[in-house]
């Protein structure tokens, strides 16, 4: 296995590539893009990404462990094969990125602070989002079952598709008009 550690990779582009065995340890990835890459054996622990692009990301024992994002555009990827254990935590920060269709199931964000950013058609199912902050955030047709939304902040959040039947939200704090969005499962006509 090639091991980088404390490096800092900048304007790097990976289109269509296979990145085999590779361990980065606290890097930084820098207006990089992978596009469509395969990564096999490989793990990113405490890396930063800095205005970088992922899409597509396929991976096979693949691991990623508190890695920070910072204005990154993440195109469908499955955090849940990037956990390397039930208690891992692949994203340690995101700071205004741009997601679309990305899968978390099982995930453990729990006072995890999501501010700013674009979550786009993607699914949280079965995830601790307890006290997790949404304020600010456009999360069209984004889905979140089963998950524990109790006291999470969904002020200004705009797009968000919650069903009050699977979802645990007592003590959410959500701002009008978009909470009305909240009685769209019960198909009930609201007129002014």
């Amino acid at each position: 296995m090639q091991t980088y550690s404390n490096m800092t990779f900048t304007e790097i582009v990976k289109e269509h590539t296979n990145i085999i065995n590779c361990e980065f340890i606290d890097c930084i990835f820098e207006n990089c893009k992978f596009l469509d890459c395969i990564f096999i054996g490989c793990t990113f622990s405490g890396c930063k990404f800095i205005d970088s692009s992922i899409t597509n990301m396929q991976t096979k024992e693949t691991h990623m462990l508190f890695n920070i994002f910072s204005e990154c555009t993440l195109v469908g990827i499955q955090w849940t094969n990037l956990q390397s254990g039930s208690i891992s935590f692949p994203i340690q920060k995101l700071n205004k990125c741009y997601l679309k269709y990305n899968n978390f199931e099982n995930m453990n964000f729990k006072k995890f602070d999501f501010i700013q950013s674009s979550i786009l058609e993607s699914v949280f199912e079965n995830c601790n989002l307890a006290e997790s902050n949404f304020k600010n955030c456009e999360l069209k047709n984004t889905e979140f079952s089963g998950c524990d939304l109790r006291k999470s902040d969904f002020r200004k959040a705009t797009g968000y598709n919650i069903n009050l039947a699977t979802n645990r939200i007592k003590g959410a704090r959500f701002s009008y008009p978009e909470v009305i969005n909240l009685l769209n499962p019960f198909e009930i006509v609201i007129e002014k």
